[in-house]
């Protein structure tokens, strides 16, 4: 898209949901299709018909952008966890594992922002942003360790929560080793190293992790 379609500023609180909504949406696409360095806020504005001065009236950053689709992936990961089946401890280890790696799938910027977190979007946001955001995922945490106790993954709540900032690191580090770039693809490829998969090599951790914890309790 070129050029700015007419811009009207929001005025009302669901406008300006409806805009933040845009915004993500956009972002995310731009994920789908390029690299991370490669989105620029002139790019995000560019795609919605904005100006980059309009597009700083919702959104300070690209980083900040990112920030909030983490925590928009923590929302919708929760609302798919409070539909699947509650499962015994006892014997069904393995399908558990199969559901909770298919829910992390799913919603891939849990992985692919997750791993960028830490080293890169924390940096370029506002302290207020910072703070609304990880008070947001922690209360997303909270009432995920609820649900894995109330489905059966889990006896309580604190090895419930201790098991959610493990997977959140895990798969931190998991979603770029198991999506490289082309040149470090082919580097692998003739170096013989593995590149592991993505959801196989979830599954695996989370059983462990399961098994685990079942252990100690």
């Amino acid at each position: 898209m070129t050029g700015c379609r007419e811009y009207r500023r929001a005025r009302t609180e669901e406008q300006k949901d409806q805009r933040l909504t845009d915004i993500l949406d956009v972002t995310e696409a731009l994920l789908d299709e390029r690299h991370y360095r490669e989105i620029t806020m002139a790019a995000i504005a560019e795609r919605l018909g904005y100006s980059r001065a309009n597009l700083s009236h919702y959104v300070r950053s690209k980083e900040e952008i990112l920030l909030l689709l983490y925590v928009r992936s923590l929302h919708e990961m929760l609302a798919d966890m409070e539909a699947i089946r509650p499962a015994a401890l006892s014997g069904e280890v393995e399908e558990a594992a199969k559901r909770l790696a298919g829910l992390v799938v799913k919603h891939e910027d849990f992985g692919r922002i997750g791993a960028l977190l830490a080293s890169l979007v924390e940096s370029n946001v506002s302290l207020e942003c910072l703070v609304s955001c990880k008070r947001q995922i922690l209360e997303a945490m909270d009432k995920a360790s609820e649900l894995l106790v109330k489905h059966g993954f889990f006896w309580d709540r604190e090895h419930a929560a201790d098991f959610l900032v493990d997977l959140s690191n895990y798969v931190a580090g998991l979603y770029p080793a198991s999506h490289p770039l082309p040149i470090q693809l082919e580097a692998a490829r003739v170096a013989g190293y593995p590149v592991p998969g993505y959801r196989e090599s979830l599954e695996r951790y989370i059983v462990i992790q399961l098994f685990g914890y079942q252990v100690l309790t």
